[in-house]
């Protein structure tokens, strides 16, 4: 079965259980009891299967059901804290996912039309019109924020990403490029110093001369250059970690 389909049934199944649990004359009595053992059975799980995923979704179930509990054993549409399902329906949104919000909205007016049906008072309408309009809110709300979260992670994840290719480059300039140049410039250095002590007595060509003092000259300003994007890299990584 679907994930996603799965947890829909699931919260539906746990809605409608809730309801007919504190609509019984022999099992309201026990609303408490229920609750407690919820509760418990919540932490049990956290215990044994702290690592399963699904645990984070049974969680969600245990609060809903005991939010649920409450409302429904003190009034349903009439209860004083009626308004605690519009904070159910974001934390629904949230930490399941914002489609299952609608449908746990789906489910409850369905039951609340059921329960009250021909007797719709005033209060009866605002409060399901209430709880069908903060519905669109809690999926625009959450899809937002979940968004800003997946972009927040893509950042974090770039950074790490330039951060380690800055180490990585740092790396290379210290034991590849400086080292090889040195050597190099090393060389051309000790050639121009030979070509300049026989120059005298052996007919080198001048421009030849001219040119390896040119590669010199230029093998120097690089090795230079190595140091200060060195140093660049290591001011540009430090103003990331801040």
């Amino acid at each position: 079965m679907n994930s996603k389909l799965s947890q829909a049934v699931l919260l539906s199944l746990t809605i409608i259980f809730t309801f007919i649990w504190t609509s019984s004359s022999a099992l309201n009595p026990y609303n408490l009891q229920l609750t407690g053992a919820l509760i418990v059975l919540y932490f049990v799980s956290r215990f044994f299967f702290r690592r399963a995923k699904s645990t984070f979704f049974f969680a969600t179930l245990v609060l809903v059901s005991v939010s649920l509990l409450l409302i429904f054993s003190t009034g349903g549409l009439s209860s004083p804290i009626f308004f605690v399902l519009d904070f159910l329906l974001f934390a629904i949104a949230l930490l399941i996912a914002p489609s299952q919000a609608a449908i746990a909205t789906i489910v409850l007016v369905s039951l609340f039309v059921w329960e009250n049906y021909p007797n719709f008072t005033s209060p009866v309408i605002i409060n399901i019109l209430s709880l069908i309009l903060i519905t669109p809110l809690a999926v625009i709300f959450c899809k937002t924020y979940l968004k800003n979260l997946q972009s927040e992670g893509k950042i974090t994840v770039l950074k790490e990403a330039i951060k380690d290719e800055q180490t990585n480059s740092l790396l290379w300039i210290s034991t590849t490029a400086k080292p090889s140049l040195a050597s190099v410039l090393n060389s051309v250095s000790d050639i121009v110093i030979y070509l300049n002590s026989v120059s005298q007595n052996v007919n080198i060509p001048k421009a030849l001369v001219e040119k390896m003092k040119t590669v010199q000259k230029d093998l120097i300003s690089l090795y230079a250059s190595t140091g200060t994007l060195e140093k660049s890299i290591e001011e540009s990584s430090d103003k990331m970690e801040l």
